[in-house]
């Protein structure tokens, strides 16, 4: 495991990430360790910083991170790039995030747009309740947690979403029953008019090809914005029949930027459209059922230890 006065960890979707103002020079602090039936999880505490983390074959992933100091921001990088949903649907209603992790991004949102309906989902019970206990998830009507499979939880919803953020990993991988065509098909189908649906995804790993030709294997309009670091990629796709173009991207930007407290426009002129990966990679597809929820789960925890390969249908 790493030590915890390193000064290093790496990021929930896999970069390396240096600690944030108010932290150096000051030792990290274990506050809390569990291991659940999904996850080796640590919290800790290194000046005004709070951060959740994942433990995978004794490497710490940040899954959550939070400043004392400026509760009310985004501390991490590519969480500040999965902002880019609202540039294409700036006005969303109700917002479905798959992965709570410490709530970082839904309590953003739920205090900087007001009467937006959250439901966050996460399949593991110990990371709602910590993300509770240390990082200030609040219990309220408009902001409601789910411990279920985000999966599971999509295909049985009776309401649509106007947006959908996908953001449940373990280490750098997200498990696979929640990655396939038949995954984002469900996404798609509890989508509003004119909803998207708001990927992560980590451009420097081999699957990058398979998630970008999956993703759009099942939605005809995809927008991609790049993080401030260059190595992760927010994934925009909605089902609508005309495309938004970049004059709207950054008239959105215009339009949502009080509600935000990062440069915004500077996300809006992240957005590319070349291809940056290959377009022969295959499609990820699957035949997950409920009643395979307990072995999908076991078999992404031991095979992504060793490099989660993915099977590539």
């Amino acid at each position: 495991m790493t030590g915890l006065g390193s000064g290093l960890a790496l990021a929930g979707a896999g970069v390396l990430a240096g600690w944030p103002r108010g932290a150096w020079g000051a030792e990290e602090e274990l506050l809390e360790q569990t291991t659940s039936e999904y996850n080796e999880i640590m919290v800790t505490r290194r000046g005004s910083v709070l951060t959740m983390y994942f433990v995978v074959d004794g490497t710490r992933y940040i899954e959550s991170r939070k400043d004392l100091d400026f509760p009310s921001s985004l501390d991490l990088d590519y969480s500040r790039t999965m902002m880019a949903g609202f540039l294409v649907n700036p006005k969303p209603k109700r917002f479905m995030m798959m992965g709570l992790g410490g709530g970082q991004i839904s309590n953003y949102l739920f205090e900087r747009f007001p009467g937006l309906e959250i439901d966050a989902v996460d399949i593991d019970p110990e990371v709602v309740r910590l993300a509770r206990k240390y990082f200030g998830v609040p219990d309220h009507p408009n902001y409601r947690t789910h411990v279920s499979d985000g999966r599971l939880f999509i295909e049985e919803a009776e309401q649509p979403w106007d947006q959908i953020m996908l953001d449940a990993f373990r280490g750098v991988f997200v498990p696979y029953h929640l990655k396939t065509r038949e995954a984002y098909q469900a996404c798609l189908d509890k989508l509003s008019p004119g909803g998207v649906v708001v990927a992560n995804l980590h451009n420097l790993t081999r699957m990058y090809p398979h998630d970008r030709n999956t993703l759009a294997a099942v939605f005809p309009q995809r927008y991609s914005f790049v993080s401030e670091s260059g190595n992760q990629t927010t994934f925009v796709a909605s089902a609508s029949e005309q495309r938004v173009g970049t004059f709207e991207i950054r008239s959105n930007a215009r339009t949502v930027a009080e509600n935000f407290d990062f440069d915004v426009m500077g996300l809006s002129a992240r957005y590319y459209m070349r291809s940056d990966w290959d377009p022969k990679a295959s499609v990820l597809t699957d035949d997950f059922k409920p009643g395979d929820l307990e072995s999908a789960a076991q078999r992404h925890n031991t095979t992504c230890i060793a490099g989660c390969a993915y099977p590539a249908n």
